[in-house]
């Protein structure tokens, strides 16, 4: 977000040692300069009074310890050099004149008869801000001009008041007082509610406050007064982001863009804040505008596809996190394959000059798409111009195990590894691999290696084998594939004490259960074979930690042992009578 301390502190500080109580002594040269040209007389009024009253106001002035007329003489200095005369000095003049000879404030003023008096207009503008104070008329006898001064300059001390209160607006913003800030700002508002600093200031405090709906009223009121405040429009729109409204943001950044259509620069940043504020769909949709007047722009292009995909992803996770997910939504299906042909277009633009990352995002996008063998092929192009990047190779390994080419997949796996051995969970993925494709053996070795190499990965290690082990045996009751698995499990080095709990636990359980099914026949043979099996989950099911983790399972351990404990005994009586004991 572009914030506005620095201009408001600069903007400020001085008047803040200005306006501060009396006991603290202004030297002449810290007091605002203020321009008063002579007021000007229209619809044939007196010049004269218009010459007395700006004299009156300046002796008025002169009298303030924050504030200093610009002598007469200069402003007549001024005048000759720049070639003009007191009675052209409009309103826009005087404010070029002013910034010219280097005064903070000037005065616009003009008088006009009303029957027997003269009704004086006027406003002071802040030459730094661009922002006036508009004085409530004057209305003086015609020859009155001391009273004409004194009702402007009674007013101007509600302009002084009204920037010491701006000033105490932003010291308490910058200190993160945000109530007393409002208060500050509030009072600065109620003396001068056209000044448009104090209202954005007063804006962006609320939206620090993250009360979204009043600074958006804030900046709707300050963009009634001035429709081109940009600073006003990129928080509106930034604002409406963060709630949700989508088009509302966008319709706030593109009354932005206007101001500058051409930048692509302003274009990029302003995208960027839409897409951080929740909306990467309405980001590219202002991208996508600055390419249809520079469709050959690779920057903005590179935007696009990162914007698009984005907002794709949006859509895609929200469709699968719905209670009727499907498939891919159509319009996530179509930001990506606007995604692959701006990543494409600029890939082609800048060969291996191309952010990896980008390509990474084309190479996904395939894959969201179910585009496998496109991911496929992008990615053996890619490596050719980038074959020392690990992140491209693991995305080419997966594309590679989504098409069902296992061994070409683990090639591409060991091959990040040689590139980067720290890469984040390429021997997990391995493993996950080769226990999905059935291959126990071999994922415990890669799994192994793992938990030697980071201890801290080797419960996940071992629960890559328990997941697959208790979802396709013990819930399908195939134990002898369930203890074959746990048992390698076991094998894993480095597992915490709560691991091995919970892989002893569903061991012992498995061993019960098989040898519960083989020992039906109730045969000599059968007692032989299963009592060692009764005997070995008896044993496991007594060891320390054990009952705590059976409990956390809400399983009754003490009857599973009773009930060991009954099957041990049949066993043992079956091999008696049948000779063998």
């Amino acid at each position: 977000m572009i914030r506005r301390s620095k201009i408001f502190a600069a903007m400020f500080a001085a008047t803040l040692v200005a306006v501060v109580p009396g006991g603290v002594r202004a030297q002449a040269n810290s007091r605002f300069r203020v321009l008063i040209p002579d007021f000007q007389a229209t619809k044939g009024a007196d010049k004269k009074f218009g010459e007395k009253a700006a004299a009156d106001l300046r002796q008025l002035i002169n009298g303030l310890l924050t504030h200093q007329p610009v002598p007469e003489k200069e402003l007549k200095d001024a005048l000759k050099k720049y070639k003009l005369k007191m009675d052209q000095l409009d309103c826009p003049k005087t404010r070029q004149l002013a910034a010219q000879i280097k005064a903070q404030v000037a005065l616009c003023a003009s008088y006009a008869p009303e029957g027997d008096k003269y009704v004086v207009t006027a406003a002071f503008w802040d030459t730094r801000s661009n922002e006036s104070f508009t004085v409530t008329p004057v209305t003086a006898g015609q020859k009155d001009d001391q009273a004409a001064a004194k009702g402007v300059f009674d007013q101007f001390d509600r302009y002084t008041t009204e920037l010491r209160a701006a000033g105490n607006c932003q010291s308490y913003e910058a200190s993160q007082q945000y109530q007393e800030a409002l208060g500050q700002c509030s009072k600065a508002l109620e003396l001068n509610p056209n000044a448009q600093s104090t209202r954005y200031l007063k804006a962006h405090i609320l939206f620090d406050m993250n009360d979204y709906q009043a600074s958006l009223a804030e900046l709707d009121s300050l963009l009634k007064q001035n429709p081109i405040h940009e600073d006003g429009l990129q928080l509106a729109g930034y604002i409406s982001g963060k709630m949700g409204n989508e088009d509302q943001a966008v319709d706030y950044y593109s009354r932005y863009l206007q101001l500058q259509p051409g930048n692509a620069q302003v274009r990029m940043n302003v995208a960027y804040n839409l897409a951080k504020a929740g909306d990467p769909g309405g980001a590219a949709r202002l991208i996508q505008a600055g390419l249809d007047r520079d469709p050959k722009n690779v920057d903005l292009l590179a935007q696009y596809g990162g914007f698009a995909f984005a907002a794709g992803q949006k859509l895609a996770d929200a469709q699968s996190d719905s209670s009727d997910a499907g498939g891919l939504p159509p319009e996530a299906a179509n930001y990506f394959r606007k995604a692959i042909d701006a990543y494409q277009k600029v890939y082609a633009a800048k060969g291996a000059d191309t952010d990896p990352d980008q390509l990474k995002t084309l190479i996904a996008a395939y894959v969201q798409l179910d585009s496998v063998s496109e991911a496929i092929n992008t990615a053996e192009q890619v490596l050719q111009t980038h074959p020392d990047n690990d992140a491209i190779w693991s995305y080419y390994a997966d594309a590679l195990h989504r098409n069902g080419q296992l061994a070409k997949a683990l090639t591409a796996l060991d091959r990040v590894k040689e590139i980067n051995p720290n890469y984040p969970n390429v021997g997990l993925r391995q493993g996950q691999w080769l226990i999905q494709a059935g291959r126990i053996q071999d994922a415990v070795t890669a799994l192994k290696d793992v938990a030697k190499a980071d201890p801290k990965q080797a419960d996940i290690a071992s629960k890559l084998i328990f997941a697959n082990a208790y979802s396709k045996g013990i819930q399908k009751k195939d134990y002898g594939y369930a203890n074959k698995a746990l048992d390698a499990a076991l094998t894993l080095p480095n597992l915490t004490p709560g691991m091995i709990h919970q892989l002893t636990f569903w061991d012992a359980y498995s061993i019960y259960q098989k040898a519960f099914q083989d020992q039906q026949p109730q045969k000599v043979s059968t007692a032989k074979a299963t009592l060692p099996q009764f005997e070995k989950a008896q044993d496991m099911l007594g060891r320390p930690g054990i009952a705590d983790y059976a409990k956390s399972v809400n399983v009754d351990i003490n009857q599973m042992l009773s009930n060991l404990a009954t099957f041990i005994d049949i066993q043992k009586k079956i091999i008696q009578r049948g000779g063998g004991g």
